[in-house]
């Protein structure tokens, strides 16, 4: 995951909407949004086996991943980052050390926790009510003006993803950021002779009506998205 967008509101009938865009190489093999482990539903990786959001409906929260920049020295095997939206709970500093740079953004209806690894130092804050914008540079290091003038969206289950999601549908199909690191929210570019770009994108919003998630798996101004059915 590369980009979060946050707007934070415990007292609102709808305390948690995000707004999320994986970027990574193409031809990475993937799967779409499930319950692909007991009570946790998201896209899986099929190389590794985690992934970059993980929706808990009971608990409820969603988390997401984001890689930490700049990345940290090659130095052998270290876990999969993946696995860390999965953990019921985090594990201990020790632990997160032997893991690639992150950012965690673990969002549940009464606060917003988010715990960063630099290489140096792993870091645990909790975020104040409004809008955050998330990159891999870190915690609102960077500002998105569409962001600031989106509505708040009623996005109940049942209703179609541009009824539910409103102006958050236009929130994903493009934009620039602003501060820190410049660039489109979503990127499109070779590397190394590898396509690597955004991928999917995906919804959340928790609150008191329940839990909604939609995906696309074409983010931009084409995107097609559809609702992923979560138990009541």
């Amino acid at each position: 995951m590369c980009t979060v967008l946050l707007r934070f509101d415990p007292d609102a009938t709808w305390p948690v909407l995000m707004a999320a865009v994986r970027d990574e190489y193409l031809a990475r093999p993937w799967e779409p949004p499930a319950e692909h482990w007991p009570g946790r539903f998201g896209g899986r990786d099929s190389t590794a086996g985690g992934t970059w959001l993980a929706v808990d409906p009971a608990r409820p929260s969603v988390t997401a991943l984001l890689n930490g920049y700049p990345p940290l020295p090659a130095a052998g095997d270290r876990p999969t980052r993946g696995s860390l939206p999965l953990a019921h709970l985090l594990p201990s500093d020790d632990v997160l050390r032997s893991f690639d740079a992150f950012h965690l953004v673990r969002a549940e209806p009464t606060e917003v926790a988010v715990t960063s690894w630099d290489g140096v130092q792993v870091t645990h804050r909790l975020l104040s009510p409004g809008d955050h914008v998330f990159v891999n540079q870190g915690v609102d290091v960077n500002a998105f003006a569409p962001l600031r003038t989106a509505s708040t969206p009623d996005p109940k289950p049942g209703l179609t993803s541009p009824e539910a999601w409103g102006d958050w549908i236009a929130l994903l199909s493009g934009g620039e950021f602003t501060g820190a690191a410049v660039r489109p929210l979503l990127v499109r570019r070779e590397v190394e002779g590898l396509l690597y770009g955004s991928g999917s994108a995906a919804l959340v919003a928790i609150g008191e009506p329940g839990v909604r998630y939609d995906f696309t798996a074409n983010p931009g101004p084409d995107a097609k998205w559809s609702e992923i059915q979560l138990p009541n």
